[in-house]
């Protein structure tokens, strides 16, 4: 047994040792530091004028003989730089040293060490500082060497002992922090100090209150879970609690800690919980949260933070285990929430059946929230458990109540479960009992009226949808079968029945028996829900609108062929488009969102609907609006013509030059417009030399033309043109370049190319009488021929024009000429 407590002895002693290892540097005169041998530094008091405080460095190699013998001075000579040296300069002899520690917990001890000794000195800078007060330092309680500080203990828990155990506890290390904590959790010890406080609020000692505070909240900063666990304990919490309403800080304020923890209202029980320890674990959680996030907000640090957050989340591991067992909790909580509500049925306590119901769907959530930074497999098997009691049912019930409590918590939970496995909702929703579950949500999205839920339910509809996500291609065909037969037509009734709506998102109810029977259920619905303003009625249907339009987006990214076939049935994108004619500008945002969609598909299919129905009069239209106007609009629309140019969308650049090239031609402030007429006129001569044989079978793709075209018709380097031109800056192989002189390094342009520039440019000046007429001119045209989306009436039938094209006179003539 001794030969065991000699290993520990000397085992302890070695550690302390190397952590006190040290290198001594004294700065020479040549600017060097110079390396005066290594040895341990400890803190002891040394001769000077008296005894006073000091450090002493012994030598590694002969223990005997003193490296360093220092007071600690009461100037603020003392620097820390990095994890492992301590400098200072001697304001006696002016002499620079540095000490160079081993171990970074060595250079924390002996800082700790000077500090404490530097706050003493100055606290005493008035009193003679001779012999006798150092030792009745001495014998107050003040370490005086360095052993005596690694082997402290604490003082008993008394009033005259506070200052120092503050001291102690705020100086803590990593190597006192183990002595610390056990000895304040030694029995009786923090019941005394408790003892202490609640003497000094009696007395209202507000000194000694501060200094208790300080106290426990170093206690807290050791990061040590079951310390902090004691403090927080139902027979401590208050105390603990009322002990960091005193901070010093605050002195002037008033903390009520205590009289919040205390409110009966904060803990509400949906259902019965019948082990002690997990009722306790709940609380523990509350009261660590409460701690972390508000009542040490101020001071905590990241590693307390992240102690704190790590027994938190150790604590849910067991209470969602401990839920998970309980088969028969679990029964009583979903009987609970399917359970229909009435205001007027009281339950056994005396709470209302409906607010029990509310409180049941809140605890489900919590728990989900809980589950979601658990571990994969406790988590998969929880949600897993959840599910197989009925989760879904009640939600699709919960989705469709008149209390917006239980409708966001609802979406909530969907949101949990589609985050952690949407195979779980997916399958719920193919099969016959989930049908009515996304008719409850689209009906949500069109008739609630917190925007916040419309959010929600259209992130749910999203997850569902995500083609990305699917398990199987059969239950991918199941869900996209259901959604686009039976629930599409009804998402989009704002658009496809836009009759039916009145403008601020009210069905308009019919006259039939059969129809007056459906529309007082919906209008039932309505009215529970729209029970606001016009105006906050009007926004809220501007929102469900937006939401369904990036919906029709989002699918068109994703289900490409049902949602084309959905759209050429029913005419969606002429439709759609339509927003562009709101005032507000979120409506003509996701409208324009939308088109971009469209267009970045590259189908066929759009392309030739929006030729033909020329849907990009209403956006020639907004850009009329909003021209010179720095502003999301005008980067939208010129975002959506410079994706069509650099896609080189031959129909769409055909359709939009033709029709609105005189338009484009005087928008100056960008340089997307001109680029894109150049790219038609490149596209246009590609084409007449494709019709003439001009262009190879290799080249049949390219927009410019290449070598091949070169070598089929060696005549054409001498045409000009931007054909001509940008063959010369291409075409030039590396034989040529190595064959040419010096001095003609660079592209050559022919005389007649130059020529034929110069006249297009001279032209085009003459032709440009300023934007504005230009855009007064369209907009005469625009009245005449085309709405702002849709056709209004076929130029090629009225008889005027002598190709019947329907294009602007302007245009022919400069197209003839």
């Amino acid at each position: 047994m001794s030969n065991n407590k000699e290993a520990e002895s000397n085992s302890s002693s070695n550690y302390f040792k190397q952590i006190r290892r040290v290198k001594l540097y004294v700065l020479g005169g040549d600017g060097q530091w110079d390396d005066r041998g290594t040895g341990y530094v400890s803190y002891q008091f040394v001769q000077g004028n008296g005894v006073v405080e000091g450090l002493r460095v012994t030598s590694e190699a002969d223990d005997s003989k003193d490296l360093l013998m220092t007071k600690i001075f009461e100037e603020d000579v003392f620097q820390r730089q990095g994890d492992t040296i301590v400098t200072w300069t001697n304001p006696e002899t002016r002499e620079d040293v540095a000490l160079s520690f081993q171990e970074a917990d060595g250079a924390k001890e002996i800082w700790n060490i000077i500090c404490q000794v530097q706050s003493r000195l100055r606290k005493n800078s008035t009193d003679d500082c001779d012999t006798e007060n150092a030792a009745g330092n001495h014998s107050s309680g003040t370490l005086h060497n360095s052993d005596d500080f690694y082997e402290m203990s604490l003082p008993q828990p008394e009033m005259e002992n506070l200052e120092k155990l503050q001291e102690i506890v705020s100086s803590a290390t990593s190597v006192t922090r183990d002595r610390i904590v056990d000895g304040v959790m030694q029995d009786g010890y923090l019941s005394k100090i408790y003892q202490i406080f609640r003497t000094c609020e009696d007395l209202e000692m507000e000194q000694s209150l501060h200094t208790l505070f300080k106290i426990f909240k170093g206690l807290i900063m050791l990061n040590e879970p079951s310390l902090i666990e004691l403090c927080l304990s139902d027979q401590n919490v208050l105390d603990t609690m009322g002990i960091l309403e005193y901070d010093p800080e605050y002195s002037n304020h008033t903390i009520k800690h205590r009289e919040y923890l205390k409110n009966p209202n904060l803990f509400k029980e949906a259902v019965p919980i019948k082990s002690p320890a997990i009722l306790f674990k709940i609380h523990l959680n509350f009261r660590l949260t409460y701690l972390k996030d508000v009542v040490m907000a101020r001071y905590i640090d990241d590693v307390s933070f992240s102690t704190i957050r790590e027994l938190i989340l150790l604590n849910n591991v067991e209470i969602i285990a401990q839920i998970q067992s309980d088969s028969a909790m679990l029964e009583e909580l979903f009987e609970l929430c399917r359970s229909p509500s009435n205001p007027k049925g009281e339950a056994k306590n005396g709470e209302k059946l409906s607010e029990k119901k509310r409180n049941g769907f809140l605890f489900l959530r919590e728990l989900l929230e809980i589950a979601k930074p658990l571990q994969l497999p406790p988590q998969m098997a929880f949600f897993r458990s959840i599910s197989s009691h009925g989760l879904f049912s009640i939600l699709e019930n919960g989705v469709n109540s008149d209390d917006n409590t239980i409708v966001s918590a609802s979406t909530d939970i969907m949101l949990c479960t589609l985050n952690h496995d949407p195979q779980l909702l997916r399958s719920y929703v193919t099969s016959d009992e989930g049908q009515t579950l996304l008719k409850n949500l689209i009906e949500g999205l069109l008739f609630f009226q917190d925007v916040g839920l419309k959010a929600q339910i259209t992130e749910i509809l999203r997850c569902l949808l995500d083609s990305t996500t699917f398990g199987c291609p059969v239950e991918r065909e199941g869900l996209l079968d259901s959604f686009y037969l039976n629930h599409m037509d009804t998402m989009m009734s704002p658009f496809l029945s836009e009759e039916s709506w009145t403008e601020d998102g009210e069905q308009i109810q019919h006259s039939t028996n059969s129809g007056e029977e459906g529309s007082q259920s919906k209008g039932k619905s309505v009215n529970l829900k729209t029970s606001v303003s016009k105006r906050e009625r009007k926004e809220c249907w501007d929102c469900a609108r937006k939401h369904v339009v990036e919906l029709l987006s989002f699918c068109i990214e994703h289900h490409a062929q049902r949602v084309k076939y959905y759209m050429m049935r029913h005419d969606v994108l002429h439709k759609v488009l339509e927003l562009f004619r709101q005032p507000n500008k979120h409506l003509v945002l996701a409208a324009l969102k939308f088109l971009r969609q469209c267009v970045g598909a590259n189908d066929s299919f759009y392309n030739r609907t929006i030729v033909k129905k020329d849907l990009f009069a209403g956006v020639l239209h907004l850009l009329k609006q909003h021209l010179y106007r720095n502003n999301l609009v005008n980067s939208a629309i010129i975002e959506l013509f410079d994706h069509i140019r650099v896609k080189n969308m031959k129909a769409l650049i055909k359709y939009i030059v033709e029709k609105y090239r005189s338009v484009f031609e005087h928008i100056e402030y960008v340089e997307t417009f001109k680029l894109i007429i150049i790219k038609y006129d490149q596209n246009q001569e590609f084409e007449k030399d494709k019709a003439n044989g001009l262009v190879g079978s290799e080249d049949v793709h390219s927009n410019w033309g290449g070598k091949g075209r070169e070598n089929s018709n060696p005549s054409r380097r001498s045409r000009g043109g931007f054909g001509s031109f940008r063959s010369k800056l291409d075409d030039d192989d590396d034989e040529s370049y190595f064959d040419e002189d010096d001095e003609d390094d660079g592209p050559v342009v022919s005389k007649e190319a130059l020529e034929e520039m110069s006249k297009s440019n001279t032209n085009l000046s003459q032709e440009s009488s300023g934007l504005a007429a230009v855009l007064n001119t369209y907009e005469d045209v625009d009245k005449e021929d085309v709405e702002i989306n849709g056709t209004k009436k076929d130029a090629s039938h009225d008889g005027n024009g002598a190709n019947g094209d329907g294009e602007p006179e302007s245009k022919k003539a400069r197209t003839s000429a």
